[in-house]
């Protein structure tokens, strides 16, 4: 058999568009190993070239694929970059993209809800829930809504009288409504007023949650001018011509650093007030301001006293030589007492014989508020059988007060606690030898018992030069004050 064989020139004199044109696949020209071992030497390296040909021109296209590609995806790249839009340049629409939906469709397609409140009070020994429960509210419903609240505001400190409005909800389209309310109804939250500046709300939400918010109540300061004729009592010309409760004590108070009520004021004494009130946005008296200026004229003698608040806000009253009116302690640690004994030697009532009285007994209802004389340190706390219920305090300067025959304590006070003049301390009572409820209060200096009416202190506040510039501004202003309210208007407003 003879073999014959197509001769395949070189690669290298082959030009590129005759390789193009003629190229001839691998395929066509592979042969068998046991008959390529049958082909002539010289047909043998002719194969042997055409396979290194054949891979040099995979390795071509290769090349030209990879390169091609690169070209045009960068060609493609810097189209698309000219044709899109100048981001430096951009402007926002006029008509924004609508906004992701607050609510799920199942709660936005339900009808709407009707409400309806109701104003209820707490009742003198009943809680917040029980309140509730008197109105036929769910206890899980009312447990849940209450808990919401207690991040907010401490529910238990609600007192007795206390009023808030809960809010019933119902379908608007429900004809049963007007007939029998309790009967589509449910709760749907309520509103507390527990201080004056807080507003505590709580609401029934679409996913049957409750969701609680604290809003601070904005108030707003007016001024009232109070000129009374005393004619059986402080505190009777005060009350009569509008003075709160509350005021009316702080104004004694005040005035007792300097006045004896027990012995000085005669009828036809005269009284000034300037005072304030906060009111809420409904135009409500929110709740009871400061005195600003009260002025007593005494037997013919006048004494004033203006409020100028401290770096803190903290309001404290000077006279009119820029000293502080404030002592370092007060000389009646209770409000609308009857002195009923005098310090010094007396029998006495219970035991019989003749002794030294140390303090003077200030006679009161049961339960009446005692204060504390003035700042200072509980030293002693305890309970005797001549004294009952007792308390002494230590101030500074070697000065001491002592609390006899006390009905109860204060909640909290202990041994070693500091406590501020004013401040609550306890109760009067008759706890120990007593005849009937009354304060026995005592002062002493460096161990020694001394006469609470015949205390001499200095004033806690003296000003300095700068500090009686500031108080006569204040001075000033008050006058022009007092002058706008005299002269028709009512009241007049500060913010």
């Amino acid at each position: 058999m003879e073999w014959r064989f197509n001769q395949i020139p070189a690669m290298e004199n082959i030009p590129h568009s005759f390789e193009r044109e003629n190229a001839i696949p691998v395929s066509t020209i592979e042969v068998p190993r046991d008959k390529l071992a049958l082909m002539p030497e010289e047909s043998q390296k002719t194969h042997s070239t055409s396979r290194r040909s054949a891979a040099h021109l995979r390795r071509v296209t290769r090349r030209y694929l990879y390169f091609a590609f690169i070209t045009i995806g960068t060609g493609l790249y810097f189209l698309t970059e000219s044709m899109g839009p100048d981001v430096s340049n951009a402007r926002i629409s006029a008509k924004p993209a609508p906004a992701v939906e607050f609510l799920s469709a199942a709660p936005r397609d339900k009808a709407p809800m009707r409400r309806r409140y109701q104003d209820l009070t707490l009742a003198k020994g009943g809680s917040l829930m029980e309140t509730l429960s008197s109105v036929n509210i769910p206890p899980a419903e009312a447990l849940a809504a209450l808990d919401s609240l207690k991040p907010y505001f401490d529910l238990r400190r609600l007192k007795p009288g206390q009023n808030l409005r809960i809010f019933w909800e119902s379908p608007a389209d429900a004809r049963a409504v007007e007939a029998e309310p309790e009967t589509v109804q449910r709760f749907g939250g309520l509103d507390i007023i527990p201080t004056p500046r807080t507003h505590l709300s709580v609401r029934r939400t679409a996913s049957q949650t409750w969701l609680a918010y604290s809003q601070e109540r904005e108030l707003q300061d007016r001024q009232f001018f109070a000129n009374a004729l005393i004619k059986t009592s402080v505190y009777e010309a005060a009350r009569a011509n509008g003075l709160a409760p509350n005021l009316v004590v702080k104004l004694i108070r005040l005035f007792s650093y300097s006045v004896d009520f027990q012995r000085d004021i005669r009828e036809g004494d005269q009284l000034e007030v300037l005072y304030t009130r906060r009111f809420d946005s409904n135009g409500d008296v929110a709740e009871e301001g400061d005195v600003m200026y009260a002025g007593l004229t005494n037997q013919g003698k006048r004494i004033a006293l203006w409020a100028m608040p401290k770096e803190d806000g903290e309001l404290v009253y000077y006279g009119p030589d820029g000293q502080s009116i404030q002592r370092l302690l007060m000389t009646t640690p209770v409000d609308g007492a009857r002195l009923s004994s005098q310090f010094g030697m007396r029998r006495h009532p219970i035991l019989g014989y003749t002794k030294l009285h140390k303090g003077l007994d200030f006679a009161a209802p049961r339960g009446t508020p005692i204060y504390a004389a003035g700042d200072g340190v509980i030293s002693k706390k305890g309970k005797s059988r001549a004294n009952g219920n007792y308390l002494r305090i230590r101030h500074r300067n070697g000065y001491e007060t002592v609390y006899l025959h006390m009905n109860n304590f204060a909640k909290g006070l202990k041994k070693g606690m500091r406590v501020s003049q004013g401040q609550v301390i306890g109760g009067v009572g008759s706890t120990g030898l007593a005849t009937g409820p009354h304060l026995h209060y005592e002062v002493v200096l460096r161990g020694k018992p001394i006469n609470p009416r015949d205390l001499d202190l200095p004033p806690s506040i003296a000003l300095n030069d700068a500090g009686r510039r500031r108080l006569a501004s204040v001075q000033k202003a008050i006058e022009t004050q007092i002058r706008t309210l005299t002269s028709g208007d009512q009241f007049a407003s500060t913010r």
